[in-house]
């Protein structure tokens, strides 16, 4: 399913908002039968609807796209369904959108980490290492490098430079197909020149 029109992602962009979700992506397939289309919604714990309230969006998106809809609640850590599908983010809260980036602070954290190339992703890898981050990094290391367990405190360190949820993750964890596509849309933040 996942192509929608202009009005329809106005309106789900405007169901979105006034349920107050943080992120809503498609999933590469529906999990109930009968369905057609499916979504991983996200919310800050403070905003988490009823279970009622869920069926409810459901139903509206369901109408908006003319099609039975299932949404699946993400819940940081703890959602085990199918991963995010190849169309990727359907509405993000624009305030997880555009996070500042400081190029001096980024530059200074990449080369104390011995991180040759950085790119922040168009959306948080839900694969990666924390899964839920407000952003996602893709990161080339040194050939010196010795990450071990250091690659699972990166994103937080990064995350407190840019005062949010932060995730690095590295391009060998990605299959060379999909990490192909996605080094279409990343935004290089820091590369070594020397």
């Amino acid at each position: 399913m996942n192509e929608t029109t202009a009005a329809q992602k106005e309106q789900i962009a405007a169901l979105c908002q006034r349920h107050r979700v943080r992120r809503l992506t498609w999933l590469d397939k529906p999990i109930r039968e009968g369905s057609e289309a499916a979504f991983l919604i996200e919310f800050d714990p403070a905003d988490m609807p009823p279970l009622s309230g869920l069926a409810a969006m459901e139903d509206e998106i369901s109408r908006v796209l003319d099609c039975k809809t299932d949404l699946h609640p993400y819940l940081r850590e703890l959602y085990l369904g199918y991963g995010p599908g190849e169309s990727g983010i359907a509405y993000d809260r624009a305030d997880y959108r555009d996070v500042p980036m400081p190029k001096d602070k980024i530059a200074e954290f990449c080369r104390r980490k011995k991180i040759r190339w950085l790119a922040k992703l168009p959306y948080p890898n839900r694969a990666s290492v924390t899964n839920y981050a407000d952003v996602g990094f893709l990161a080339e290391f040194e050939p010196d490098a010795k990450l071990s367990w250091g690659i699972f405190t990166m994103g937080h360190e990064l995350g407190e430079i840019l005062g949010c949820l932060a995730d690095v993750d590295t391009m060998g964890r990605i299959e060379p197909a999909k990490l192909a596509k996605i080094l279409e849309s990343v935004e290089v933040q820091y590369e070594r020149t020397h």
